[in-house]
């Protein structure tokens, strides 16, 4: 899903394999080498339009007003809802995030490229806005089923709420449920220090895990990858007290003074004030 324009997407779906060999054209001689390879494909009339329109658009520097791209809609009768999927796309494809989703999230559209749009609204490095994966995923509500992108629509989600991020964890089949759960554990203890970092720690600490994912809470940071985390053991306190079992202190904190782990202090409210707290 990396590195590739849905243009591409596109041309791949009229039967052009390489689309990166033609597309942009670099000449007038290669412009028509797309054109007719676009028209000889076998796909439906409306494929084959949509592309072409998206080629007009993309000639907008001679065409300024979009005359072309818009008078070759009218001329084909081009349903409104490819033109509309196309405008989106075309819109992610320069990086306009916001000005795509107007598009892509139309009722009237049937979701295309979903997996693919949320992938790129989560992880797009100038796509900084947490709140758009988000909107395009509940409005449009799309399948997703490839694990790179549930794991990436999850992180997203637990940077607004960790609470939601796992009863979103809940729907997914069990083993990517337990993929999703260490990753929340991971994204929210292992975050930079901050005030970000603080609040989404307590709202960790004091999920409403049921028994199965205690026990992975618990497996993580002792025998698994969030055993390395500075905090690891200052949350598994943190979690037993905050859940009243009275004798977790002095089973998990054998070997630990007054001042215990991390530079956390065992007194009263220090309990969650040490996963945000640096070592000294």
């Amino acid at each position: 899903m990396e590195n590739e324009l849905f243009i591409d997407r596109l041309l791949k779906t009229l039967g052009i394999n390489e689309p990166g060999n033609i597309y942009p054209p670099k000449s007038n001689q290669s412009l028509r080498q797309l054109y007719q390879q676009v028209i000889d494909s076998p796909s439906p009339d409306h494929y084959r339009q949509s592309v072409l329109y998206y080629v007009l658009r993309d000639l907008s520097k001679t065409d300024k007003d979009g005359h072309h791209a818009s008078n070759f809609v009218k001329s084909v009768f081009l349903p409104e809802k490819y033109r509309i999927f196309i405008d989106g796309v075309w819109y992610l494809d320069r990086a306009r995030f916001e000005k795509a989703l107007e598009y892509l999230t139309e009722p009237v559209l049937i979701p295309t490229f979903p997996e693919e749009i949320v992938y790129v609204l989560c992880t797009h490095p100038d796509q900084h806005d947490i709140h758009l994966p988000l909107a395009y995923y509940y409005t449009v509500s799309p399948p997703v089923t490839s694990p790179k992108v549930l794991e990436a629509l999850h992180l997203k989600m637990a940077e607004t709420s960790v609470t939601e991020a796992l009863f979103w964890s809940r729907k997914q089949g069990p083993s990517m449920r337990r993929r999703l759960f260490d990753q929340l554990v991971h994204s929210v203890l292992d975050a930079p220090e901050g005030d970000d970092r603080a609040r989404r720690s307590v709202e960790l600490i004091h999920l409403p895990f049921d028994r199965e994912e205690d026990q992975w809470f618990a497996a993580y940071l002792t025998e698994g990858q969030g055993r390395n985390i500075p905090r690891a053991k200052d949350a598994l306190h943190v979690r037993a007290v905050a859940k009243g079992r009275s004798n977790a202190l002095s089973e998990l904190g054998k070997g630990f003074g007054s001042t215990a782990n991390s530079g956390m202090e065992w007194s009263g409210s220090s309990f969650e004030h040490g996963l945000m707290t640096p070592p000294r």
